[in-house]
C-alpha cells in the first residue's frame, strides 16, 4: 500500500508532510518520482565527472539531485547533495572530499532503494 511507503520514509526523516504538499497528495505520483529518482542518471554522471575532474559537470549533477531530492522531501539526501554542490559552486574545491561525499550520497540512495521496495 502506497501510505506505508510514504509512513516508511517519514519515519527515517523524510519531510513527507511538505512532500505530499507540493504534489497535491498524489502517493501515486510521489512513488512515480521517487523511482525516477532513484534511477537518475545524475547519480552515474556525478561519479564520472568527479572521477574526470569535471567539476562544472558534477556541480550540475549534485544541484540537479539536491533539487529533486529537496522537491521529494528527502532532507538527508538533499543534505548529502549540499555537502557537494557547496564546495563546488565556485569551480575547483579545495580539501573537499568530494569522493567521500559522493559515496555517502550513493549509500544514501541504496538506503532509499531498501525502504521503498519493503
Amino acid at each position: 500500500m502506497m501510505s506505508s511507503l510514504i509512513e516508511r520514509l517519514r519515519a527515517a526523516g523524510a519531510d513527507m508532510d511538505g512532500a505530499m504538499d507540493r504534489l497535491c497528495g498524489d502517493e501515486e505520483l510521489y512513488a512515480s518520482c521517487l523511482a525516477y529518482f532513484l534511477s537518475d542518471p545524475a547519480f552515474d554522471a556525478l561519479g564520472a565527472a568527479l572521477d574526470a575532474g569535471n567539476y562544472a559537470a558534477a556541480f550540475e549533477s549534485a544541484h540537479a539531485l539536491k533539487g529533486v531530492a529537496g522537491n521529494l522531501g528527502l532532507t538527508k539526501c538533499y543534505q548529502l547533495c549540499c555537502a557537494l554542490v557547496e564546495p563546488l559552486r565556485g569551480g575547483a574545491p579545495d580539501g573537499a572530499d568530494l569522493v567521500g561525499a559522493c559515496r555517502a550520497l550513493l549509500e544514501y540512495r541504496e538506503a532509499l532503494r531498501a525502504i521503498a521496495q519493503a
